[in-house]
């Protein structure tokens, strides 16, 4: 009899379940524009922190190269960079910041006789967390950031 009337569409239905359904749906979208919103704020101070101090450990000059002139044949002239004292000038401005009360972890320092490079990472938590999704995988985030910086020669 039921079957009767919903295939000749008599039968009345309720949209509840319907409207349910759609606040579940927005809800789950608010939350993950939320999480999306904050990891890129987070990603961009950052990198906006390892920029500073990869920019500040790439003034490290190597006076013994610079003084014997390494590159005075080249054509674009650098400054040679002290590797050792970058590094630990880089690690030292890093360890000085926490961001939004976590550790930045330097996962990786490359300096060559012209470049310094790293990568820097923080790990944390979502800051909303999704319900009934209790995954380290969906709730768990590491965001990391790759900079570098040169030396050039500006004359006078």
């Amino acid at each position: 009899m039921a079957i009767i009337k919903f295939i000749t569409g008599k039968s009345r239905g309720s949209l509840i379940p319907l409207s349910f359904g759609f606040f579940l749906m927005a809800m789950t979208l608010t939350f993950i524009s939320v999480n999306i919103a904050s990891a890129y704020s987070v990603k961009k101070q950052l990198t906006n922190i390892a920029e500073a101090a990869i920019n500040k450990s790439a003034q490290s000059i190597n006076s013994l190269a610079y003084y014997a002139q390494v590159n005075r044949f080249n054509k674009d002239k650098r400054v040679p960079i002290d590797c050792l004292a970058a590094q630990l000038k880089f690690y030292a401005l890093i360890n000085q910041v926490r961001l939004y009360d976590k550790q930045i972890k330097v996962d990786q320092f490359t300096c060559e006789l012209y470049e310094v490079s790293a990568q820097v990472s923080i790990s944390g938590e979502m800051p909303i967390q999704i319900p009934f999704v209790d995954s380290i995988l969906t709730n768990g985030l590491v965001i990391s950031t790759q900079v570098g910086s040169s030396s050039v020669y500006i004359p006078n």
